[in-house]
């Protein structure tokens, strides 16, 4: 059963290990939350450390982007 989040979701082994294009909210019945991603951003989470005993691995995702410049407004009437 898909959740009202899905799109959004950045856990591993997330469908193709890659965000862009546009998330949509609940299939986009939320248009406040859609997101449009200028870029692709690859999800691979690494392993930071491992502590003993069961569930002991803890591991971390980060996720490089290039900011883009500001850009001015369009002249008025433009």
């Amino acid at each position: 059963m898909p959740t009202r989040d899905e799109e959004f979701r950045i856990h591993d082994g997330r469908h193709g290990r890659e965000l862009s294009g546009t998330l949509l909210w609940v299939g986009g019945s939320f248009p406040a939350n859609t997101r449009v991603l200028r870029g692709a951003y690859t999800l691979a989470w690494r392993p930071y450390t491992q502590l003993d005993g069961p569930g002991g691995e803890f591991r971390c995702l980060a996720v490089f982007i290039t900011p883009n410049p500001v850009q001015p407004p369009p002249p008025h009437g433009a």
